[in-house]
């Protein structure tokens, strides 16, 4: 698990796990589309993030 977290500059990031990162293969300079969940049907190549209340 991980949090989300906030810069100086009052931006936010996650911290991913690398093994995610390979598991779906994405590699460095690949874009990522971040939208809600309910606006997507993830496929085989996407990571899908849930807030854990």
């Amino acid at each position: 698990m991980t949090k989300l977290q906030r810069t100086s500059k009052d931006q936010y990031f996650l911290i991913i796990p690398r093994d995610l990162i390979r598991l779906v293969g994405w590699k460095e300079g690949d874009e990522i589309d971040i939208r809600s969940g309910s606006e997507v049907s993830p496929g085989k190549k996407d990571l899908v993030l849930r807030k854990v209340s």
